[in-house]
């Protein structure tokens, strides 16, 4: 009978130690994907003039639901500062004034009115606002750093690591890289291996401290560079 009653209460601690578990354990929320319609990604976007260097452009994406706003993020490619964050947006465009000839990139994101919480985030597209002049050549668009990323701690393999990158033309031209990393800045004299590549990846030997690269992007006229990352190796 005494063993009974254990064999009982035990069972009773077990099944509350299970449910109050599941009460408390908090859902992971699924962030879904919202979709851009234009300018489209590696364009050359139209947009009007409004002055000798600005011109306005219409960004424009797809409904997620009545229940959401949205939040629209646009990052000027050559400064990589933020242009524009514009909260609460009711609509699915905007109308922008931006600098002719510069690439941008942007991104919108959806918010559940009652939540706040974000609920579907777009993937980034870029784009240059021409506004209908004529250019001869509009320079790549600065490459995207893949890996490693700001202020990553990277463990070589048999001293060494991968770089990788991803590059774009508005024009669809074909591109060549130029590799720049070093602990100092990252704008010393590239390595004549990593100069005028058409990979988009690289291995490089490396040693302790703290690394710099960045990545120029070149096409038959003009290039262009990324940001400059920081990391650091082991």
């Amino acid at each position: 009978m005494r063993n009974t009653v254990i064999y009982f209460v035990l069972s009773l601690i077990i099944l509350n130690t299970a449910c109050s578990k599941d009460d408390n354990e908090a859902a992971v929320p699924v962030i879904g994907e919202l979709s851009l319609a234009s300018p489209l990604d590696a364009s050359t976007c139209e947009g009007i003039s409004t002055s000798s260097t600005k011109c306005e452009v219409v960004l424009s994406w797809e409904p997620i639901s009545d229940n959401e706003t949205y939040v629209l993020s646009i990052t000027n490619l050559l400064t990589n500062k933020v242009v524009l964050i514009q909260n609460g947006i009711e609509s699915t465009s905007y109308k922008v004034v931006l600098d002719k000839k510069v690439p941008f990139s942007w991104t919108v994101s959806s918010r559940d009115k009652v939540t706040k919480e974000i609920t579907n985030k777009s993937s980034l597209w870029k784009f240059y606002a021409s506004a209908g002049e004529s250019v001869s050549n509009f320079a790549p668009f600065p490459a995207d750093l893949i890996t490693p990323i700001q202020d990553k701690i990277v463990t070589p393999v048999d001293g060494k690591i991968t770089l990788k990158w991803a590059g774009s033309d508005a024009e669809g031209n074909n591109l060549k890289y130029t590799v720049y990393i070093d602990k100092v800045d990252g704008k010393q004299t590239p390595m004549t291996e990593l100069t005028n590549i058409t990979a988009t990846q690289a291995s490089v030997a490396v040693s302790s401290g703290t690394y710099y690269w960045r990545v120029k992007s070149t096409d038959s006229n003009s290039s262009s560079f990324s940001q400059i990352v920081s990391f650091r190796v082991n």
